[in-house]
C-alpha cells in the first residue's frame, strides 16, 4: 500500500532534470541507475512497457514515473507495483 498522503496530495509537474544518484538503499526496490548520454538517472523495467524513466520524490518518499513531453521531464504519477513504498518502510 502506497502512503496515503502521497496519493492524496501528489500533482504532476515538470522538472528540469531527473536528480542525482542518492536514493537510500532501503528505497531502491527494482530501480536501477544508468549512466546514459544526456539521460543519467534511475530506470525501472516493466514487463509490459520495457525500461521507463523514474525519479525518487523525497517529499513524499515515493518513486514517481517520468515521461518526456515537449522536450521536458514530466513527473506524472506515483509509481506502484514493484516500486511502491509501504508505510512500514
Amino acid at each position: 500500500m502506497v502512503a496515503t498522503r502521497a496519493l492524496e496530495e501528489f500533482q504532476s509537474h515538470f522538472i528540469e532534470r531527473r536528480g542525482d544518484r542518492n536514493v537510500p538503499l532501503l528505497f531502491l526496490k527494482e530501480a536501477k541507475w544508468f549512466d546514459q548520454p544526456n539521460g543519467d538517472g534511475y530506470y525501472c523495467h516493466y514487463e509490459d512497457k520495457g525500461w521507463k524513466h523514474i525519479k525518487f520524490n523525497f517529499e513524499f518518499l515515493a518513486w514517481v514515473n517520468v515521461c518526456i513531453k515537449d522536450q521536458q521531464y514530466l513527473v506524472w504519477q506515483i509509481a506502484e507495483g514493484k516500486l511502491a513504498i509501504t508505510k512500514e518502510e
